[in-house]
């Protein structure tokens, strides 16, 4: 009798313990005695910009720990500053997971950026952009073969190759390309000229804009402050888009999205590897130096040697700069790269010789630069950091902008940028909601644009430890993140689902057969218990048993 009581007491344990099972709705099968503390999957933490900084990119990151956490992951969401979560995401490389936006600036049209430049293995190093550690050799060979193709559609077959590695593999994850909804004071500032991914931040809108009255200063709010103005250590977009007023480019990217001359007057390509560039004559940095093309090969080179952070991957292809006469340089390249026009005549600053020369290239990341000397349309006159800063217009320039002068106001929040666009205290506001974006319509004076962009929202996985190290917890995280959920509920559709490093309005590059990765948390579940990997009684989430 008493052996057939302990029967029917672990009979009912064992019923008991499966029902206990598919109650928690996870489980692959695996009995719970075998798992091991040791084995449990760490804790996740997701690093989000602050609710007063982007609200929008706040809340998806909880939506998606809600997520995260349904498949058995530990997570949890720290909110930080800007420009701390850029340090610790791309300077430090210290996080797990982060909510990242690619700001759809115009050099990143052509593909190389987000194909090599973000997830080459060569663009690794603390403060460039491949900042998960993602390594591939495979993606590798097929990231330089679309650097070094010249011709355009045997190079888009690469890049769509690279585009469906990079989805399959989610070192990181898109998650939406978000419209830019933008408001700019349409009763003082006319001819505004707006660009797909930048909007009324284009640098061709600084260059167009007129006064429409007596006031010729025009006010340029943003949500937050400039880290830097030393282009040794710039990284982050609000710096980037600052400094490219300050500083002259051989090439600009124009309007249309195609490559144009811009301080270079003359560029003649001899072979695939030599490429030749003339400057215009008569140019002179804002101290009255005049710019020659001794301070383009010192540019060059220097950023080289003081391994300028964003640069660095520009710079690798080219083998020498040398002074053929006072206005020309010739470039000999490694080998072929098809983006070296557009993306490194495009980006690379001209600096003063005469002032960066006596900054050692050892310590130039670390220099202020707080006094910055370029030969651009705006020559920087004051900053009082958290305050203002003042740029004013080089009239001088070959090619002078229409206004006198910008003031540039940072505020801590995107409310408090709204607040002082409606208060008249700046002409412009930036990353609107919906519903915020509706309300200043429909006042006089204001005019709302909306602007489509290839850049996106998406959440880097830090390749370099686990879990992340696994692709098959990268998919899985992917499968569940309630995308189309953030476009309704927080953008209110004005927004698409991001599949690919290359959005879908960059038509002639973006692979149209990517791997739609939308929401599916059987999908996700699926991936994780094929994977072998086990869940406990209560839902926690374990690594597979160690062979």
């Amino acid at each position: 009798m008493r052996r057939l009581k302990r029967q029917v007491l672990v009979v009912s344990l064992a019923m008991l313990m499966v029902v206990s099972l598919l109650a928690t709705g996870c489980g692959s099968g695996t009995e719970t005695t075998t798992l091991s503390q040791d084995d449990l999957v760490e804790p996740i933490t997701i690093y989000a910009a602050t609710a007063d900084y982007d609200p929008i990119r706040n809340e998806f990151a909880y939506l998606i720990a809600d997520e995260w956490k349904k498949l058995g992951f530990d997570v949890k969401v720290e909110a930080l500053e800007w420009n701390r979560l850029n340090e610790l995401v791309t300077n430090q490389q210290d996080f797990d997971v982060a909510t990242i936006r690619w700001a759809g600036r115009a050099e990143r049209i052509d593909p190389d950026h987000f194909v090599f430049i973000t997830l080459h293995s060569s663009q690794t190093d603390p403060g460039q952009y491949n900042e998960t550690g993602y390594s591939s050799p495979e993606y590798d060979a097929v990231a330089e073969l679309q650097r070094t193709t010249l011709d355009p559609e045997l190079r888009r077959e690469h890049v769509f190759e690279a585009q469906e590695i990079a989805t399959y593999e989610q070192p990181y994850s898109p998650v939406v390309h978000r419209r830019n909804l933008e408001a700019y004071n349409s009763a003082d500032w006319g001819n505004v000229t707006t660009m797909m991914g930048e909007g009324i931040n284009s640098f061709w809108n600084f260059m167009s804009m007129e006064p429409k009255t007596e006031r010729t200063t025009y006010h340029w709010g943003y949500y937050s402050e400039v880290a830097t103005l030393n282009p040794m250590a710039a990284n982050a977009s609000h710096d980037l888009i600052t400094l490219r007023l300050i500083y002259d480019r051989l090439v600009r990217i124009g309007p249309d999205g195609k490559p144009q001359l811009w301080a270079a007057e003359e560029l003649n390509i001899i072979d695939n590897t030599t490429i030749d560039v003339k400057i215009r004559e008569g140019m002179k940095f804002h101290d009255g130096e005049p710019v020659t093309a001794d301070d383009v090969k010192f540019s060059f080179d220097y950023m080289v040697e003081a391994q300028a952070r964003y640069f660095m991957g520009l710079l690798k292809p080219v083998e020498s700069v040398t002074v053929l006469d006072q206005l020309t340089v010739r470039f000999k390249l490694k080998e072929p790269f098809a983006a070296f026009i557009a993306n490194t005549l495009g980006q690379v600053f001209i600096l003063p010789e005469h002032i960066w020369s006596e900054v050692d290239p050892a310590t130039a990341v670390e220099f202020q630069n707080n006094e910055p000397v370029g030969s651009g349309p705006f020559a920087f006159e004051y900053w009082r950091r958290d305050e203002e800063m003042k740029l004013t217009a080089n009239k001088d320039h070959f090619n002078p902008a229409n206004m006198d002068a910008i003031i540039k106001l940072p505020f801590a929040s995107l409310q408090g940028l709204v607040m002082a666009f409606e208060s008249g205290t700046v002409d412009n506001a930036l990353n609107l909601e919906p519903l915020t974006a509706d309300r200043l319509a429909g006042k006089d004076g204001v005019t709302v644009v909306n602007i489509e962009d290839h850049g996106f929202y998406y959440l880097p996985y830090n390749v370099r430890k686990l879990p992340f190290s696994d692709m098959n917890v990268r998919r899985a995280l992917a499968y569940a993140i309630p995308k189309q959920t953030i476009i309704d509920a927080l953008l209110e559709g004005n927004g698409t689902p991001a599949y690919s490093v290359i959005g879908p309005m960059n038509e002639y590059w973006h692979n149209p057969d990517v791997e739609q990765i939308l929401y599916d948390l059987d999908k996700a579940r699926e991936i994780l218990e094929d994977a072998g990997y086990r869940w406990d009684d209560n839902g926690r989430i374990y690594y597979p048993e160690t062979q």
